[in-house]
């Protein structure tokens, strides 16, 4: 679906509207922090976002434009991750712990720690007693102690 008119992303909606036009915006983890400038949707659609600085957008998430019943879909995109687990509980919190260090950014599953792939945190990985496996899926990292959300 196209439009002629800019579109302007302006808010974002509690529940999904059942009646209207919806446009999909597939962005990574870090495309998902930018909550200002443009964008090109999923079909090629060049829209504005001018959402409210204080917030994050999440997979999922429903947007309100500048029209009526015309909506935007936030779709989280597949990244190039790398699935770290262990045997040992601790041998996996060393290794949030110095992932954490380097500042690097970790989604923390109950056994599993994902962080996106990079071949110099690969070679750090190999000192200690984890298996690594490179993997595709959505990335939701923790946000840090001093995020303003």
């Amino acid at each position: 679906m196209r439009m002629n008119k800019q579109l302007v992303v302006t808010d974002w909606i509690k529940e999904k509207p059942r009646l209207g036009s919806f446009l999909k915006l597939s962005l990574s983890s870090d495309e998902r922090r930018i909550l200002r400038g443009k964008r090109l949707t999923d079909c090629d659609q060049e829209i504005i976002l001018q959402l409210p600085r204080e917030g994050k957008l999440n997979d999922g998430d429903i947007l309100s434009t500048n029209e009526s019943n015309f909506y935007v879909e936030i779709i989280a995109k597949t990244e190039n991750l790398i699935e770290i687990t262990s045997k040992s509980k601790i041998e996996l919190i060393k290794t949030a712990y110095h992932l954490g260090n380097r500042h690097v950014e970790v989604e923390i599953e109950e056994d599993i720690l994902l962080t996106k792939g990079d071949y110099l945190i690969e070679n750090m990985l190999k000192n200690f007693n984890v298996d690594i496996v490179n993997t595709q899926k959505k990335f939701f990292p923790e946000r840090g102690a001093h995020s303003h959300d």
